[in-house]
């Protein structure tokens, strides 16, 4: 099979990318389409998961038009997405209710109620995940509370990645490793589903769908769907895997030892670890690889390119590179306005849904700039937090960097000098990472390569950019100020939590 295509679907928080790759891990060609976030109350964010499909169509058919040839070539179709949803269907494979996706914290009294009744630090011995509201098993429980005819109609509650390779084989009865273990939905050392666990939740094991690696061909192309993207009919499926799964193999770092970051909407650091990895204090957790051989540990900050799209917004900043040049203007420390990056709640290392966001140090003399480089900083405290953690046990010097956040040179340059590490960026463009991932994966699945080490290969460092000693020195004065803010203001917290609860303060607009 030389010459072949592979076929790469990627539903992400914002939008969904669909990219074709050759045999060598480089791009042919990729297609865009924004979907929307729905946030119907307060800490509510769903998505509608037929968007999800009409995007990969389009795409697809862009993509098509602008390279004919195709159609013969494509050898296998991989599809990745983002984890800890929800998406309940029917036994057609159909949607039951919308897709509530991971930054949806509604499950909150069902994360106490399994706290409760299973115990969070038994849990995580169990499935190496940290419970809280935005945990899959969670969803599953609050829908059955709040929509019980809903659940009584569930055939299979699936990720995002599933409902699309649903839609290209007409099979609602697949999932992988990756997503099942992030979603606490499994034990990670059996990899079979918690049925106790279920049961003692009084949830039916039997409506979750069959766990599969990431890289195994679970159906082909059926025509209808084959007519729908303009492609013929029996192209292998695999099973796919989570995005962050797929942001490993991406990133060249899914071989055991290797450290990568990926900064999206979320961003997070992972480790590749030959077995799970239990952090004592539950801060780390484990997600199976896309091929299953291997653990990612990761921490992750749950609003990072969302904090510099918020800031964008606010300040009517629609050019990226524009507000990088602007926070370029004043010096490391934002001399002295410091941004806690909560703006939706923290998963490592404090794991609270109710933190939010602050801007300390506010004086008459800070203007848009500071508070753009602040944003900045406040994110690369965060990683610098979870760094942290791995630097506990072992040693972190160099970390490769990906995602869309990867493209721009000063929030590079800021993360090397506040973490006090070295940043490799890749030929693979920034925003490919995941997308390449879940090609190569795929390729591993059509055996296009014989296994990932050797699809690994094709994954080569651009350029390489070390801390500043100088600037490292004002990150290091300013972290420990950082790190208090949370513990200063947790009560408060708390308290504002509340306030919103009774109706005290409107909730997200719209998507």
């Amino acid at each position: 099979m030389s010459d072949m295509w592979i076929l790469a679907g990627d539903i992400g928080t914002s939008s969904v990318k669909t990219a074709i790759f050759d045999q060598h891990g480089r791009i042919v060609d990729s297609a865009v389409q924004a979907h929307a976030t729905s946030h119907e109350h307060n800490g509510w964010a769903s998505q509608d998961a037929e968007t999800w499909w009409q995007g990969f169509t389009a795409n697809v058919r862009i993509l098509l038009e602008r390279h004919p040839e195709a159609r013969e070539r494509i050898a296998v179709i991989g599809a990745s997405g983002h984890m800890l949803g929800c998406l309940p269907v029917d036994g057609k494979g159909r949607p039951l209710y919308s897709a509530i996706i991971h930054a949806d914290t509604r499950a909150s009294d069902q994360a106490r109620f399994i706290e409760k009744h299973v115990g969070a630090e038994p849990l995580y011995a169990l499935t190496g995940n940290t419970l809280n509201a935005r945990s899959g098993i969670c969803k599953i429980l609050w829908l059955k509370d709040h929509e019980p005819e809903l659940y009584r109609k569930t055939a299979r509650f699936l990720q995002s990645k599933d409902y699309l390779v649903s839609r290209l084989t007409g099979n609602p009865d697949t999932t992988d490793l990756s997503d099942a273990s992030h979603a606490q939905w499994i034990n990670l050392a059996s990899r079979t589903y918690l049925t106790d666990v279920f049961s003692e939740l009084g949830l039916d094991s039997g409506k979750m769908p069959a766990l599969h690696r990431g890289t195994d061909i679970i159906g082909a192309l059926t025509p209808e769907s084959g007519r729908e993207l303009g492609l013929p009919a029996g192209i292998p499926v695999i099973a796919g895997a989570g995005d962050g799964a797929c942001s490993s193999v991406g990133a060249g770092s899914a071989l055991s030892g290797d450290f990568y970051c990926c900064l999206g909407t979320s961003a997070w650091i992972a480790y590749a670890s030959p077995q799970p990895l239990f952090d004592p204090q539950r801060r780390l957790f484990n997600i199976l690889s896309a091929d299953g051989k291997t653990c990612g540990v990761y921490g992750t900050v749950q609003s990072a390119g969302h904090s510099v799209s918020w800031a964008m917004n606010l300040f009517q900043e629609t050019d990226a590179q524009a507000f990088d040049r602007n926070a370029d203007t004043v010096p490391a420390g934002s001399e002295g306005l410091i941004f806690l990056p909560y703006l939706d709640g923290e998963r490592a290392a404090i794991n609270d849904t109710q933190a939010r966001g602050i801007f300390f140090g506010m004086s008459s003399d800070h203007n848009q700039a500071h508070f753009k480089r602040a944003v900045l900083e406040g994110v690369a405290f965060s990683l610098r937090s979870i760094i942290q953690m791995y630097r506990e046990t072992m040693d972190l010097k160099i970390m490769r960097l990906i995602g869309g956040g990867a493209k721009s040179d000063l929030w590079s340059a800021i993360i090397a000098d506040a973490c006090g590490v070295t940043i490799d960026r890749l030929t693979t463009p920034a925003g490919d990472a995941t997308a390449l991932g879940i090609a190569l994966a795929a390729g591993v699945g059509a055996g296009l390569y014989p296994d990932m080490q050797t699809a690994l290969q094709t994954i080569s460092v651009r350029d390489r950019r070390m801390a500043d000693p100088e600037r490292q020195k004002t990150y290091d004065r300013l972290f420990p100020i950082f790190e208090s803010l949370y513990g200063a203001n947790r009560s408060l917290f708390g308290r504002l939590a509340q306030f919103r609860q009774e109706g005290g303060a409107a909730g997200h607009a719209k998507g």
